[in-house]
């Protein structure tokens, strides 16, 4: 095996690893706000180890291209490593941003605040967004596509939940329009968590071209 082949694995690992670290923090976001005394302030924290990997990721593969020309398809695989890092960045920056906002909230428990239908749609929008995630770093780590039809479906089901909850929370503020504001920031929040999502199904995209491009 070349040097080349060597850190190109290296690279690999380190994404695989950046993105258990991405699923960990998401895996902690479902109760962030109907949770007493759940630290917001450890996930923005944890981010700081998810941009240490992106750093990482992309230093190494500029530095790769700069010891070796690549070949066409050698570029093409780390073009599709940098960028799927950069999508893992962007799903930390969504959960720092729902972090902060339990934390703007100040508020240790939202759940006497909103309806159960709200915390039980919260709750699977974020479910299908982790599960997301778990099948995409599966199919990363056995060079398979066989998630992306799936994850696509899934998406689908976060956008309905999506467009769903922000009704549900028109609904609650008139129900309790006392609570207005601590209702508000929640359309922020479920519209994060449904980039989340957006930002999975755009490495599942990458990792489909990358399996068509083996194939060639």
């Amino acid at each position: 095996m070349t040097n080349f082949s060597n850190e190109v694995q290296t690279i690999e690992r380190d994404l695989l690893s950046m993105g258990d670290e991405v699923l960990h923090q998401m895996e902690q976001l479902n109760d962030v706000f109907f949770a007493p005394n759940k630290d917001a302030n450890g996930l923005i924290q944890q981010d700081e180890m998810v941009d240490k990997y992106d750093r990482q990721i992309h230093t190494s593969i500029l530095h790769l291209i700069s010891l070796q020309q690549p070949l066409p398809e050698e570029l093409k695989t780390l073009t599709t490593m940098m960028r799927m890092a950069r999508e893992l960045e962007r799903i930390g920056d969504q959960i720092v941003n729902v972090a902060e906002l339990k934390i703007e909230l100040d508020v240790n428990d939202l759940r006497p605040y909103v309806s159960d239908s709200f915390v039980g749609g919260y709750k699977e929008m974020l479910d299908l967004s982790t599960d997301m995630l778990t099948q995409t770093l599966e199919g990363m780590k056995d060079k398979s596509h066989q998630s992306v039809k799936k994850v696509e479906h899934q998406d689908e089901d976060v956008d309905a939940l999506f467009f769903s909850l922000q009704q549900q929370i028109i609904y609650d503020m008139k129900e309790t329009p006392e609570q207005i504001e601590k209702l508000a920031p929640l359309f922020l929040a479920i519209r994060y968590v449904e980039r989340m999502a957006d930002h999975v199904v755009n490495i599942n995209r990458r990792l489909s071209e990358n399996h068509e491009l083996d194939r060639s």
